[in-house]
């Protein structure tokens, strides 16, 4: 089968800005696939279960960051998306070492909004995992006291995106 290509890029405008503002974590069972409508890479409809809802974690500006890769096996014909999110929490708690156990031990979907106020769905059909927590005290009093968290989700293709008002009604869990 060929493969089409349907347009080429031009040189945009320089009005972007890199960083991540804001990330959003549910349960992957909080939001079935077919409460998931989607269409040429946007999420135009998403709801939670009954009485679930996507928790915000506000963070630091330039203490985030999220990659996403097309993953292409030429000799395997197999080509994937994978996308690695990165941020920090401050203060090491028990509190929060609770809590970043409990992310640890589920899948997960994951909306991050990006320093251009663009909200990108992680996991969307295979979930995310939290690959990696690292707490660390510092060593210099200017150092950070927190934990470092890293999630990865893989999935048949590129992020989505979704609008600010579908994110606000799956932060109420209307």
């Amino acid at each position: 089968m060929a493969c089409n290509i349907v347009q080429g890029n031009e040189i945009d405008c320089r009005d972007s800005v890199g960083g991540v503002l804001e990330v959003y974590l549910t349960e992957f069972d909080n939001v079935t696939q077919a409460n998931i409508t989607a269409s040429s890479g946007v999420i135009t409809a998403a709801t939670c279960s009954a009485g679930k809802r996507f928790f915000t974690y506000k963070l630091e500006k330039e203490n985030a960051s999220m990659t996403s890769k097309e993953m292409v096996s030429v000799e395997n014909g197999t080509l994937y998306n994978e996308t690695t999110l990165s941020f920090t929490i401050k203060k090491m708690t028990a509190s929060h070492r609770n809590n970043i156990r409990t992310l640890a031990q589920n899948r997960l979907h994951i909306i991050v909004k990006d320093a251009n106020s663009t909200y990108w769905w992680v996991g969307k059909t295979n979930g995310a995992d939290l690959t990696a927590a690292e707490g660390a005290t510092g060593k210099a009093m200017g150092d950070m006291n927190g934990y470092t968290l890293t999630f990865v989700g893989k999935e048949p293709d590129a992020l989505n995106t979704v609008s600010a008002a579908i994110v606000a009604t799956l932060q109420t869990g209307s």
